[in-house]
């Protein structure tokens, strides 16, 4: 079973991760959603956020970074070790960010990560 942390070192932080992901062709396109994948060398997942400003004020962008966190946190066990993701909200969330709730964005993703494996 695995741990229901977040350790520091399941965050993406360098440059050179995140220009892999871009790079990346491998992606997962949703309403919500893209989500960039790419292998890594290593025996666990990591993950990154980014939001564009346009997407609303910092309170909004920083409370869905807080949500996917804790999805990942949570689930870990659909994330498969070994990759990197990177989330990126889509526009169509950004317009209805403040009507949905934790939950239906963690049923929206899950669905996603379920359709990698």
């Amino acid at each position: 079973m695995k741990s229901k942390s977040f350790k520091s070192y399941e965050h993406i932080r360098l440059r050179r991760d995140f220009q892999n992901l871009y790079k990346s062709k491998n992606r997962l396109v949703s309403n919500f959603f893209v989500i960039v994948y790419i292998k890594n060398e290593l025996e666990y997942p990591r993950i990154a956020v980014s939001i564009r400003k346009k997407f609303g004020k910092a309170v909004c962008r920083n409370k869905l970074k807080r949500y996917i966190k804790e999805i990942y946190r949570l689930n870990k066990e659909l994330f498969l070790d070994g990759y990197d993701y990177l989330f990126i909200p889509r526009k169509s969330l950004s317009a209805r960010f403040s009507e949905i709730s934790f939950f239906e964005i963690e049923t929206h993703l899950k669905e996603l990560m379920g359709k990698l494996k």
